[in-house]
């Protein structure tokens, strides 16, 4: 059925589009020609009334308003050259010669019918004899008039021949293709007829189908059937076991779903114990402070007490320790709702490299900023982006406590912006890769785990990318995506909406 459409519709094409090829020929050679001759005769017509004028005022009149104003000798070459063309594509058609032949005989009596015609003016102009001259144009003329007449006659006929074959041809091709189309829907009754017979033992299958809908994964479909369709019943049979064992996997997955839950609210918990330390916390570190002020004015006793310093010194440390790891909890529990706009990450960038110079310095870290030259502004949080580049920042400087070289590297993509920081560490183990992104995994003794987290929680509210790679040249490089324009739901709340599921899970 398909290879008989197929004929269908390549004869139609094919059978049309010479249809419109020949109608191209005809519109292209033959019809423009009938214009082009009735105003060669026309031309012809006014040179023998010039030529047929005695009286030599009236001739010379005649004969300057024939070439400065009306350019007849001229529209008469044009004319020819124009015919001549048309019937040059013209002559491998079928009848067409006995036009060309006509008009070659034009052609050469009116090459030299202009020529005597020019001589005749310039004579006329000169005021010299014209008799001879007008003599010959006049035998020139009649000649011309019944050539060109027979050959209007003949490209009559000729235009008749065509319009006639045209129409032959597009009745054929028309009946051709209703016949081809009724062969085409007889067999696809056919075909459908045999389907039908063919596939009435689907119904088991059917049946077999409607028991995997409602659950029913033990009762395979059994068939007799030795050719497809008994296959088919084995594939079905295959399939509904891959379901059950699916489901299997669905309900560990809602388990595990249920386990992260149960994670996210002991997260909760921590965050509001986390608030709840912070006052005693300050509290500690205020009377600790206090009580080395009051050892270090008691002059006498301040020998004795050199111990006692240095555990109330350790005590602070301790305590601005737990503050800063308090801190990091609440930043990644209560992250705001980012409030976007069109940021340049250059001026960003440049701004950050600046705010650390010192500290990087300290830890004897070079930092480049390897800025976009045609920099596309980033539809962002500029505080939320500054802390994610702060966070990679510092990861970088304390993977190279031997100190080493950052790049920050901005280029400009298809819709968005992509921030690389690299750095010349020892790069990641790649077995830590998988848990990089996990609250609270941490390589360093005193980390918190926090960072990356907050990082990629940055990402997700930006509606952004992060990746990790492992250059060949050493180090790591990670590189964060941002959008270079709103999204289209931004004008419906998408920021409030992202907001709003951020709460849910805090």
């Amino acid at each position: 059925m398909m290879l008989t459409f197929g004929s269908v519709t390549v004869y139609t094409v094919v059978e049309v589009k010479s249809l419109g090829n020949s109608l191209n020929r005809l519109q292209t050679t033959l019809i423009p020609l009938e214009p082009a001759i009735k105003g060669l005769r026309a031309d012809i017509r006014k040179i023998g009334i010039v030529t047929y004028l005695e009286d030599p005022e009236s001739l010379l009149r005649a004969s300057r308003h024939l070439t400065e104003v009306d350019e007849t000798p001229d529209q008469f070459a044009e004319r020819l050259t124009q015919i001549r063309e048309r019937l040059r594509k013209r002559q491998d058609a079928s009848g067409a010669q006995p036009l060309v032949d006509q008009f070659q005989d034009i052609d050469t009596l009116a090459v030299r019918f202009l020529g005597d015609l020019k001589t005749f003016l310039d004579a006329v102009e000169n005021g010299d004899d014209v008799v001879r001259q007008r003599r010959e144009l006049k035998r020139q003329i009649s000649t011309l008039s019944k050539l060109t007449e027979q050959f209007q006659d003949e490209l009559q006929k000729a235009l008749e021949r065509s319009t006639d074959t045209f129409d032959r041809d597009e009745d054929q091709v028309a009946w051709a293709a209703v016949l081809m189309a009724w062969v085409a829907l007889i067999i696809g009754v056919l075909i459908i007829y045999s389907a039908y017979r063919l596939l009435r033992p689907l119904r088991a299958l059917k049946e077999g189908v409607s028991r995997v809908a409602e659950g029913k994964y033990d009762q395979p479909v059994q068939t007799t059937d030795q050719g497809e369709l008994g296959a088919l019943a084995t594939e079905f049979n295959r399939m509904a076991e891959v379901i059950r064992r699916r489901d299997l996997q669905v309900q560990e997955q809602q388990q595990a779903l249920l386990q992260r839950e149960q994670l996210a609210t002991v997260g909760r918990m921590s965050a509001q114990i986390t608030h709840e330390l912070r006052n005693p916390l300050s509290s500690i570190g205020l009377n600790s402070e206090l009580l080395m002020e009051e050892l270090e004015q008691d002059s006498q006793t301040a020998p004795k007490l050199t111990g006692a310093r240095d555990l109330l010194q350790n005590i602070i440390a301790e305590v601005e320790r737990l503050k800063e790891i308090t801190e990091d909890y609440l930043r990644f529990a209560r992250l705001p709702i980012p409030e976007r706009s069109l940021v340049d990450l250059n001026h960003t960038a440049a701004e950050l490299l600046e705010f650390v110079r010192s500290e990087m310095e300290r830890a004897q870290v070079k930092t480049r900023l390897d800025k976009d030259p045609s920099p596309t502004p980033a539809y962002v949080d500029p505080n939320q982006v500054r802390a994610a580049l702060l966070n990679l920042l510092r990861n970088a400087r304390e993977a190279m406590p031997d100190g080493g070289h950052i790049v920050v590297r901005i280029r400009s993509l298809s819709g968005g912006v992509t921030v690389e920081v690299k750095d010349s560490g020892p790069g990641i183990k790649p077995e830590l890769l998988p848990r990089l992104y996990e609250p609270f995994f941490s390589t360093k003794p005193q980390g918190t785990g926090l960072g990356l987290s907050m990082v990629r929680e940055i990402m997700e509210a930006h509606e952004g990318a992060i990746r990790v790679d492992m250059p060949a040249s050493g180090g790591t490089l990670f590189g964060l995506t941002f959008p270079s324009s709103p999204p289209l739901d931004a004008g419906m709340g998408g920021d409030s909406a992202l907001g709003q599921r951020r709460e849910n899970t805090q």
